[in-house]
């Protein structure tokens, strides 16, 4: 068999190159994508590909509070950059290395979480997976994970959802930081009320007992995902556990929201 020369290869390759970004434009015309939150119009980039997201979006989902504190990203109310930790953690220092967040818990990802997680609208797993990347990919990459565990969800509220919004997450941050997710690192032991019914003591109570380490693991440098995070309750008392066998965790999630 007879192997194209360089020159001939790099001939092919640009046509497919050309061909493809063709398709892609002739697909945009007939069937035009759409932002999956508001249904704008999304327009192809340069490269052919197209954002995740619309503009306003997407802002709205990486709007990183600038003065917030650097252990539990907990938003301030001023507009400088401090690096001051926040009474919560000074008072009672959390059993993670730190929490990062996409962005505050806006409207927008309020609608885009209430689709998510109760609307079966799991392809949004993709946009807002890549709203924490473009966010945070350098610096879980400076963290230099080894593996990726999502927050546990109970089996019987798996059975309503047909999903863990949490482990769809971590798949999508798995595959683009090339780095293993372990689907049942932990579990949910028992039922808990949903944690956004109830205030920040009644969160804490909530949850004790309620997770268990699924697995035997030299120590390692772990990245826990959720999707919200409010009281830090639930990134406590996994990273609790974790941190007990001897683990280094720390927390990444889509929305950092608060109780105050």
């Amino acid at each position: 068999m007879r192997w194209p020369s360089p020159l001939r290869h790099q001939q092919i390759k640009y046509l497919l190159q050309r061909s493809r970004q063709e398709l892609l434009w002739l697909s945009y015309q007939l069937l035009p994508p759409h932002c999956p939150l508001c249904g704008k119009p999304l327009q192809p980039k340069p490269d052919g590909s197209i954002a995740t997201l619309c503009d306003l979006c997407r802002n709205q989902c990486q709007s990183r509070a600038q003065a917030h504190c650097p252990r539990c990203d907990e938003p301030y109310q001023a507009s400088t950059i401090t690096s001051h930790q926040c009474s919560q953690c000074l008072k009672t220092p959390p059993p993670f290395e730190w929490i990062k967040t996409a962005g505050i818990y806006t409207e927008v990802m309020a609608q885009a979480m209430n689709q998510f997680k109760y609307h079966g609208r799991a392809t949004l797993a993709k946009p807002l997976a890549q709203c924490i990347l473009d966010q945070l990919g350098d610096e879980i990459s400076a963290y230099r994970p080894d593996l990726i565990i999502p927050v546990p969800l109970h089996r019987e509220r798996l059975r309503e959802r047909g999903y863990n919004q949490s482990l769809l997450l971590a798949r999508q941050l798995g595959k683009v930081l090339n780095v293993e997710v372990l689907a049942q690192g932990m579990v949910r032991s028992r039922p808990t009320s949903p944690q956004s019914l109830l205030n920040a003591s009644k969160r804490h109570k909530n949850l004790h007992g309620a997770f268990k380490i699924n697995h035997n693991l030299a120590p390692q440098r772990l990245i826990l995902v959720d999707d919200i995070v409010t009281t830090t309750s639930t990134a406590r008392a996994c990273s609790t556990l974790l941190s007990q066998q001897g683990h280094t965790v720390a927390v990444v999630a889509l929305g950092r929201a608060s109780l105050k």
